[in-house]
């Protein structure tokens, strides 16, 4: 089946489906309102779920593109905003006007850095406690009651090939 051989009611649900202003129960009623039988269902079902699926990809895909162009701009601001600092310095020239912009090097603001450089006495570590969660399954699954955890049903999930 092809998207031109969905019937109106299965084109309408694809595109209330790519709608991201679509309320969720309206998307719902939409569902429950098809009609015919289970196997012309499903096989309307599946042809939608393929059209998401080629959608959400290619946004994702589109969406690490733009991540991507994105950290690069970041790199030539940081790389044009410390060449410009260093000529600032360079020249002694680190404070001044021009008509469009301000520009002075200034010291950073906030918590001063720091750097661990040798072993640190156990006065100044951490100790993380965390639940662990494979010894807990194990007893579990070993048939002990712990009052804090149990195990639960594993769920199903459609497959559609």
């Amino acid at each position: 089946m092809t998207l031109y051989e969905l019937t109106s009611e299965f084109q309408e649900l694809l595109a209330m489906a790519e709608d991201p202003d679509t309320d969720p129960e309206a998307l719902a009623d939409t569902m429950e309102g098809l009609t015919g039988e289970i196997e012309a269902k499903a096989d309307g079902y599946a042809v939608v779920i393929g059209e998401l699926e080629t959608e959400e990809a290619k946004f994702r895909k589109e969406a690490e593109r733009l991540l991507k162009h994105a950290d690069s701009l970041k790199a030539n601001v940081k790389r044009m905003r410390e060449n410009l600092m260093r000529a600032m310095v360079a020249t002694g020239k680190t404070k001044f006007a021009t008509e469009l912009y301000k520009f002075s090097v200034v010291g950073n603001g906030g918590v001063r850095p720091m750097k661990i450089t040798g072993d640190v006495p156990d006065q100044f570590m951490m100790v993380k406690t965390e639940p662990d969660m494979k010894a807990i399954r194990e007893s579990l699954e070993d048939g002990f009651d712990l009052p804090f955890a149990h195990l639960e049903e594993r769920g199903k999930h459609l497959s559609i090939k």
